[in-house]
């Protein structure tokens, strides 16, 4: 077909049309204009060397082109209007503007958007719809008429340009936008020593193990990593994050590495309990009575400093790129590894599950998990800030300048737990609930000299049948016992009864860890036959650089005894009722 019309040759040049900010146009629309800007190029350049005429050349060029680019649907009008345009109002002609003109957006007034931006920034997260529905009964409210709005896509559209940050804060929270978009302080790590900082946090590990039970479960890791050389300094598995595995976990790392200067933890209850954390961190916590005792918690007698980082703040928690590490070469060398999530969770997990006997059981993967991290995570060569591809024993011993320490025979003491308040010393001594149970503990000096009076206790998890028992100026006064209840006309043999009794229940309320475990595929047992060699290796710590750390603890007042008596004797009350009616 001969092309009809007659191409102009006197457009202007394509330098004097109005230049493009590329600021403001997306890598799509750059590549619009790559495009046409070569065909046009390549048009004219054809016509100018063509031996055929300007109509033969075009019709031509139009048959190359459609041969070429088919979906393009190349016609000489379109592209004469193309060429056109883009000699006169320069590259921004060549970006197609279908549907993105300004037409479908001009019923958006400023203020019917910013009734709309009322409702929909809210941590309610009300939809697009629903706000747009409440932007027109508020407009109809005001002016009693409501002219037509745009439609939803284009408060879509109006929508996303609200900045994220704006989003983030007002639709999920101060907390998330704290976390992902405020910016936040960069970690030196050159300025720290080994034990400045712990910081400390739990993970669930993604493997299912056999509990003492019989059921298959996922335990859970609570651990405390030294900061400046990445180092598993204490750790503790258990069936959950609780207290009692914090404990464990800082009591573990305190006895052979020393005491740090300072735990960073998030905002958990399991780090925030009254002998613990105390008051530390963001939590609501009610107001204490005037002149409430309150004893130490166990940081504060070990001279160590709480930090509390801001909730949902991840990146203050450098423990939580070590668990990713965990996970690839530990979790998933199980055959019960579960994945993280429901899309990781592997195929074969239902068919090992239904023959639970076949995981490793829960005692198993807790020497697993030892083994793990003191022959192999902690002998692995890290790339981290400071780290300079050494491991984090290699950098720990390296770097220590002072361990301060604590005498083993110090140690049970200062890491028992304290009772939550004080108590009055009653008829039977004191009373500790603790675990769903109530316990109570005696002592004949106790009773005599305290009785009526506040006291608090320290007990140990790991073993009830005795509680140390302190006044109120944080004097230790005596150990008291653990009591039963037995019938006045109780025979040796029932008595006999009770005590055994007595010691099942302490064994079922200490045995506060109930976790489970899975058997291992080939690549665990080559981990921990590694890691069983490099614990063969000793840690070289330099004994210069010890502190001894001591408890503190101070004697009260010796309970006195009676007067002639190498024990205190019970009182006789019916003989000391007679003599004072002789009295009388």
């Amino acid at each position: 077909m001969a092309v009809e019309a007659v191409i102009e040759d006197d457009l202007p040049f394509e330098d004097e049309a109005e230049p493009l900010d590329y600021e403001f146009i997306t890598a799509a629309e750059r590549k619009q204009i790559v495009f046409w800007r070569g065909i046009i190029k390549e048009w004219d350049n054809f016509r100018s060397t063509s031996p055929l005429s300007k109509s033969e050349a075009d019709n031509h060029f139009i048959e190359l082109m459609t041969a070429k680019y088919p979906d393009l649907s190349l016609s000489y009008r379109s592209l004469s209007r193309k060429r056109k345009d883009f000699y006169a109002k320069g590259e921004s002609a060549l970006i197609d503007r279908r549907g993105k003109h300004g037409k479908h957006d001009k019923k958006m007034t400023e203020e019917m958007f910013n009734i709309f931006e009322f409702y929909y920034l809210h941590d309610s997260q009300k939809t697009i719809n629903l706000c747009r529905i409440l932007t027109e009964m508020e407009l109809k409210r005001i002016y009693g008429a409501v002219p037509e709005l745009p439609s939803i896509g284009t408060f879509n559209r109006w929508a996303r340009n609200i900045p994220i940050p704006y989003v983030k804060y007002f639709r999920e929270g101060k907390e998330v936008f704290m976390g992902e978009c405020a910016p936040y302080i960069r970690r030196m790590y050159e300025d720290l020593r080994p034990n400045d900082i712990w910081v400390a946090d739990g993970r669930t590990f993604d493997v299912m193990v056999l509990g003492r039970d019989g059921k298959p479960f996922r335990p859970q890791l609570s651990a405390f990593m030294d900061v400046s050389s990445r180092k598993f300094m204490g750790w503790a598995v258990t069936d959950k994050l609780c207290g009692d595995a914090t404990i464990y976990a800082l009591k573990r790392g305190v006895e052979v590495y020393g005491v740090p200067g300072a735990i960073q933890s998030d905002n958990g209850r399991e780090y925030l309990f009254h002998d613990f954390g105390g008051d530390a961190g963001f939590r609501k916590k009610a107001k204490p009575k005037e002149g409430e005792f309150k004893p130490p918690t166990i940081i504060e007698a070990l001279g160590i400093e709480m930090r509390v980082s801001l909730p949902k703040n991840a990146r203050a928690k450098a423990i939580e790129r070590a668990f990713d590490t965990v996970k690839e070469t530990f979790d998933k060398l199980f055959e019960g590894y579960t994945g993280g999530n429901v899309l990781e969770k592997p195929d074969s997990l239902k068919d090992v599950l239904k023959q639970p006997d076949k995981l490793i059981t829960i005692d198993e993967f807790i020497q697993c998990v030892d083994t793990y991290i003191k022959g192999f995570y902690n002998k692995q060569p890290h790339r981290g800030a400071g780290m300079n591809g050494r491991s984090p024993d290699e950098v720990f011993a390296a770097l220590l300048e002072e361990k301060r320490v604590v005498p083993k025979d110090m140690l049970n003491l200062m890491f028992m737990r304290y009772s939550k308040g004080t108590m009055k010393v009653g008829k039977n001594g004191v009373t500790l609930k603790i675990y769903g149970e109530t316990l109570q503990y005696s002592d004949k000096g106790l009773w005599e000299q305290y009785f009526g009076r506040e006291v608090y206790v320290r007990y140990s998890p790991d073993d009830l049948s005795s509680v140390r028992v302190y006044n109120t100026d944080n004097q230790f006064i005596c150990e008291a016992k653990l009591e039963g209840a037995t019938s006045y006309n109780a025979t040796k043999e029932e008595r006999q009864a009770i005590n055994r009794e007595k010691k099942s229940q302490v064994k079922a309320v200490k045995n506060y860890k109930k976790v489970k475990a899975v058997q291992a595929q080939d690549a665990l047992d080559a981990i921990l036959d590694k890691a069983s060699e490099n614990l063969e290796l000793p840690e070289n710590i330099d004994v210069s650089i010890l502190r001894i750390i001591q408890s503190g603890e101070v004697l009260a007042q010796p309970l006195q005894k009676a007067a002639g008596a190498e024990e205190l004797e019970p009182i006789d009350w019916n003989s000391a009722i007679e003599r004072l009616k002789l009295f009388k």
